[in-house]
């Protein structure tokens, strides 16, 4: 078991960074697994830290893990009021799912052609 705890430092390390990506994605169903798998990384680092003897290590992990679940608590707590002043602002009842394809909105041409070339390469 001694030798799998020596090499936790690199599935702790490739957890951690697959957990960053996660995090910083738009989706979020996405930021919400990243948390989760940052915790998993938390759990790996504390292994490794405790079998080397690495305290520091491990209490930062303790304190990584404190923040992520109050980064998780305050993402719950904001998802709603945000959803709701969106769906506010379109002027649409909150019962009624979204849609894009609605009767009775008028199109505008043009919308899905090819902005002009000096829009620049960003667009």
């Amino acid at each position: 078991m001694d030798w799998w705890l020596e090499a936790a430092q690199w599935p702790a390390m490739v957890v951690t960074v697959v957990a960053t990506w996660l995090v910083g994605s738009r989706r979020s169903a996405r930021r919400r697994a990243g948390f989760w798998v940052f915790l998993a990384s938390n759990v790996l680092w504390i292994a490794w830290g405790w079998h080397g003897g690495a305290n520091a290590l491990v209490v930062l992990q303790l304190a990584l893990i404190a923040m992520n679940l109050r980064g998780m608590r305050e993402a719950r707590k904001a998802w709603p009021p945000a959803s709701q002043r969106a769906l506010a602002a379109t002027g649409g009842a909150r019962d009624e799912p979204l849609s894009l394809h609605e009767p009775g909105v008028r199109r505008t041409s043009g919308a899905s052609e090819q902005p002009p070339a000096a829009a620049g390469p960003d667009r």
